[in-house]
């Protein structure tokens, strides 16, 4: 939780730096790559919208001013109004054609001290977008930031059924396809989100045999999409779809993460990504910490048998669901990982990494196990201590955390102990399991 609150913070400072180091704009369109990321649609569609829709904007007009009362000080805006044509219908009802209310700088062009979410939820003449709306008489409002998304062609067929996350998966399939690299991100980061929903949705499918097989068929519609864009020869998309595979429950191999890890961040830093995409998110040094933390997160979650809904479990004969993606060679990963220089600089992401061994608990993680004991940062020995006696099913009774700061020692000098007692019997059966060298 404190990791997940620490993220949150940081997600809404670097979208209020992102807002003030964008180019100004004087008309009522917006900078490259500026509207919303990071939409999580299954998650807007379910939750905050009640009108989840493909729309072509066809005019734009301003209707008065919104005075401002989020801060002292706070600009007013100008509220905007957009008629646009409505394509198709991803969840709700509403007619063909319909006004949807958006805020813009009171003087049409972005200022210093301008709401940060302003340029994320523009809209402009002749654009064609899926919409997140809420309902309000006279007009749907979009919402501030996560409502807006790219797609591309204008019509596409939804079959695939006509659930809201089946509808939005075949928008972000088609974008998979598209040349236009911003909704080709998108949609590859998009299908990510899909993937984790689906999978909850699996499970209370089940007794729904023609809608599970449904969800079932578009998830691995989607994991086939993102095994051809993980070949992708730009950066950002090969990256992103890397960690979406994980999502989906599909392997992308350990290579491709490796890359990732091994990568300089100089080659792609913060303000690379923010003249491209209008956000810092996309540098190298956030998606390698988004790649550990959504490995960590995926791992958190039981993995479902996609012919009957089952979940599927251990066979290494420890009595427990099998956690983390099918045929990823985990302990292998995370034992070349710990070498990379971007992971022994980042405690949070040793700190993923040491999240994910708990979890797991292979016999192969032991050696890494024993090697976290000896890192910089408390909260990985803690885990590490943690996944020894989760192993074992010994040592010394753990309190919580405040305990083990206090006591911390005791703990690692006796799991020192056991490992250089254990060591030789461990490489053996290694040995014997492996073959020769």
């Amino acid at each position: 939780m404190k990791h997940k609150v620490l993220s949150w913070k940081i997600s809404l400072f670097v979208i209020f730096c992102a807002f003030l180091s964008l180019p100004l704009e004087e008309s009522f369109g917006y900078p490259v790559g500026s509207n919303s990321w990071h939409l999580n649609s299954p998650l807007q569609a379910r939750i905050n919208a009640d009108l989840v829709c493909k729309v072509h904007v066809l005019s734009i007009r301003r209707e008065g001013v919104i005075e401002s009362n989020l801060w002292p000080g706070a600009p007013n805006v100008s509220r905007m109004i957009a008629s646009a044509k409505v394509l198709s219908v991803i969840k709700g009802k509403c007619a063909q054609v319909i006004d949807i209310q958006f805020h813009y700088p009171q003087d049409g062009t972005m200022q210093w001290g301008d709401p940060p979410w302003l340029i994320y939820t523009e809209l402009k003449e002749g654009e064609t977008c899926l919409v997140f709306l809420k309902e309000s008489e006279p007009y749907y409002i979009l919402d501030r930031i996560n409502s807006k998304a790219r797609v591309e062609p204008k019509t596409i067929d939804y079959n695939l059924g006509d659930i809201p996350n089946l509808r939005l998966l075949a928008e972000f399939l088609a974008g998979c396809n598209s040349d236009n690299e911003m909704v080709k991100l998108q949609a590859v980061e998009e299908l990510g989100y899909l993937g984790e929903a689906m999978i909850q949705e699996l499970r209370p499918f089940k007794g729904q045999k023609e809608l599970f097989q449904r969800v079932a068929f578009a998830l691995g519609r989607a994991k086939d999409a993102l095994s051809k864009t993980r070949s992708c020869e730009d950066l950002v998309i090969k990256n992103v779809s890397v960690i979406s595979s994980f999502q989906v429950d599909d392997s992308p191999g350990i290579e491709g993460p490796l890359e990732l890890l091994r990568m300089n961040p100089s080659d792609f830093d913060p303000n690379d990504s923010l003249k491209k995409y209008g956000i810092r998110d996309f540098c190298i040094s956030s998606l390698q910490l988004r790649l550990l933390q959504t490995m960590d997160s995926t791992t958190r979650r039981a993995v479902v048998n996609l012919t009957d809904g089952s979940v599927i479990w251990r066979e290494d004969g420890r009595p427990d669901i099998y956690r983390g993606v099918r045929d990823f060679n985990y302990a292998e990963f995370f034992k070349q990982a710990l070498d990379c220089e971007a992971v022994r600089e980042n405690d949070d992401m040793r700190s993923a990494i040491a999240n994910v061994i708990w979890i797991r608990c292979e016999k192969e993680s032991l050696p890494e196990m024993v090697r976290l004991l000896d890192d910089e940062n408390q909260y990985v020995r803690f885990v590490a201590v943690g996944s020894l006696m989760k192993y074992t099913g010994g040592g010394p009774e753990r309190g919580g955390w405040e305990e083990f700061k206090k006591t911390e020692k005791e703990y690692v000098q006796y799991w020192k102990k056991w490992w250089k007692e254990n060591k030789e019997q461990f490489n053996a059966l290694e040995t014997t399991e492996n073959g020769p060298d």
